[in-house]
């Protein structure tokens, strides 16, 4: 009995060990059996292999590991530098688990297939030492989370398909001026779970990066920003909107049950009756400066420039001047400098025609400014100059004889003079209320008083002011004052 039971540990035990689904590493290459070895190309596909086969050829260039059962890919799954190695597929095999280093032996890779697979996450930095990548495909996963780091150090990568996971943030990092991926032309985040888009920041990008950006069947929300940048989109006959046109859809907000999706392009007809695009000529003022972008669907075109009236573009003409990056500087401008101009753009696999049109206004923009400054300069003259002539009429002190409180004053003053030789007694003086009562006039006293009103008849300073007694009395005679205190020396001039 006791043999019985260690003979079925045993099995048990070899059972357990060649049953093992999770090995760390797999048996040894085999050419006739499990693999298809041709010159420098090792075909593993549809194998049923759980683990990558070890003893791989150190000149192995293309590595078909395909639709298969191999869903961890460890660190250890080569010992060994495969540095020929430009093209590793693995779609098809379930994989769950990446390690983060999982590449450190294929830094030579060009080519990395892991579609169709059950990845959840891409963790930081994970495809770090993959300097020399061009494309990677991660379609049709599980993918929710990427980490901003993730595609750090990916200098080569020209495409990016991520279509057919579970994204809920576009990945504006990666497209946008200074985080961007500088050889970066194909990014797909089509059919995934993205609600908003970057619109504006969408829209300043390059025509060789849009023609490229697919964000199509996505549960986006209907806007009229939305449709604005997809009809433009198709105007310039980029392939991300043209190729899917139908697929362009959005859900229209306050429809949470149905979610019905409707075209975006015909935001315009129906749903929210956006207004119609339409492409702005560019527009200048004379002696100003004015750069035209011959914007491309393909980076690093070659380009020439027709000046209106199809005349190519020289040297001599100083105003026109085409810069390295393929864009014509004008200016000082010209009312003559309007017109169409057109670049021509040509590649191995693309020829483009792209047409701008100038308008320059027939005046300049500094002129524009000073006239508004002229204007309200005037208006600010205007408004001053009537506030002081009203304070003027309103505020001015009164200082006629007939005021109240001001015939003392006038009186002391006069007194003050030259008391010696000249004086006014009170007795003669006319009473202010009978002056008042005979319809006599008070008038204001005149800032500019006549120089000849304050001398005497012979010519002196005179000291009483007969001006300011000047009243009319009940039978309309003029009353004057009594010159009888005048010293009986002083001549009288009549």
């Amino acid at each position: 009995l006791l043999l019985l039971l260690l003979l079925l540990l045993f099995l048990l035990l070899l059972l357990l060990h060649l049953a093992a689904p999770d090995r760390l590493v797999g048996g040894p290459l085999d050419c006739h059996k499990t693999c298809v070895c041709a010159s420098n190309i090792v075909s593993c596909s549809k194998m049923n292999l759980s683990n990558v086969p070890t003893a791989l050829p150190k000149y192995t260039a293309v590595l078909d590991l395909s639709f298969n059962s191999i869903n961890k890919l460890r660190a250890e799954w080569t010992t060994v530098s495969l540095s020929k190695l430009h093209s590793l597929l693995l779609s098809n095999n379930g994989l769950t688990f990446l390690s983060s280093e999982a590449f450190i032996y294929v830094t030579k890779l060009r080519y990395l297939d892991l579609s169709s697979n059950g990845l959840r996450q891409l963790d930081e930095f994970i495809f770090e030492p993959l300097e020399q990548l061009e494309v990677l495909m991660l379609y049709n996963n599980r993918i929710s989370q990427i980490d901003r780091s993730a595609f750090a150090g990916l200098n080569n990568l020209e495409r990016l398909y991520l279509s057919q996971n579970q994204i809920s943030r576009f990945p504006l990092e990666l497209v946008k001026e200074r985080s961007r991926l500088k050889a970066l032309r194909l990014l797909d985040v089509s059919s995934n779970r993205i609600k908003a888009m970057p619109l504006d920041e969408l829209q300043a990008l390059p025509a060789w990066i849009k023609n490229g950006l697919y964000f199509h069947n996505n549960s986006l929300t209907c806007s009229c920003d939305l449709y604005d940048l997809v009809v433009r989109w198709q105007l310039k006959e980029l392939s991300s909107a043209v190729d899917y046109k139908s697929s362009h859809t959005c859900v229209i907000p306050g429809r949470h049950q149905q979610k019905e999706k409707v075209a975006i392009t015909d935001l315009d007809r129906m749903h929210l009756n956006c207004s119609e695009v339409k492409v702005r000529d560019k527009e200048a003022y004379l002696n100003r400066y004015l750069v035209l972008d011959c914007d491309t669907r393909q980076k690093d075109m070659e380009k020439r420039w027709v000046l209106p009236g199809n005349i190519p573009l020289s040297q001599e003409n100083k105003t026109y001047e085409m810069l390295k990056d393929g864009t014509l500087r004008i200016g000082p401008l010209k009312a003559e400098d309007s017109g169409v101009y057109t670049c021509y753009a040509s590649s191995d696999s693309l020829n483009e025609t792209i047409y701008v049109t100038v308008v320059v206004f027939n005046s300049t923009l500094s002129g524009g400014l000073e006239n508004i400054k002229t204007a309200y300069t005037t208006l600010a003259g205007c408004l001053v100059s009537v506030v002081m002539v009203l304070i003027y009429l309103y505020l001015t002190p009164c200082r006629c004889a007939g005021c109240p409180g001001q015939h003392s004053d006038k009186l002391a003053s006069r007194d003050s003079l030259h008391s010696s030789s000249a004086s006014l007694s009170k007795a003669q003086e006319p009473p202010g209320p009978e002056r008042v009562e005979s319809g006599g006039t008070l008038y204001r006293h005149v800032a500019f008083a006549d120089p000849k009103d304050l001398l005497e008849q012979n010519g002196r300073l005179n000291p009483i002011g007969e001006e300011d007694e000047e009243c009319l009395g009940e039978r309309g005679e003029r009353r004057r004052s009594d010159a009888g205190s005048v010293s009986s020396d002083t001549p009288m001039v009549v």
